[in-house]
């Protein structure tokens, strides 16, 4: 016979199973959705596409990354700069268990052949 204890408690495994296997990053016991930051980052003018994904640490379990295209290759000097801003734009509207601890330029992110980001750590 089950209990409400041994229910809840198959239900807390899917739940988490679940939130595994769906791409969310677990900082520090907080949920982050990689697609709301991503929102945050491709609404800068410059960008092009980014991915968001986890980056391992040994204190929060995982840190927040992101993977960045441009749309256009910047000036000399003027990639520090747009780091900053992207980064300013994620403080302005994320919590800060949100906001990327690195940004990484980067000339491409692979796509699946139905057009959506290849999420290669769910």
């Amino acid at each position: 016979m089950s209990t409400p204890a041994t229910l809840w408690s198959a239900r807390a495994i899917a739940i988490s199973s679940s939130g595994a296997s769906n791409g969310v990053i677990n900082v520090g016991g907080l949920k982050v959705h990689p697609e709301e930051v991503e929102a945050v980052i491709n609404g800068h003018p410059d960008v092009h596409m980014s991915l968001v994904r986890p980056r391992k640490s040994p204190i929060t379990g995982s840190l927040v990354v992101a993977d960045v295209v441009l749309r256009d290759q910047p000036a000399n000097g003027r990639l520090a700069q747009l780091q900053g801003e992207i980064l300013r734009r994620c403080r302005e509207s994320l919590t800060q268990h949100k906001v990327p601890t690195a940004i990484r330029f980067v000339p491409a992110l692979a796509v699946a052949a139905t057009g959506k980001l290849a999420r290669h750590h769910a």
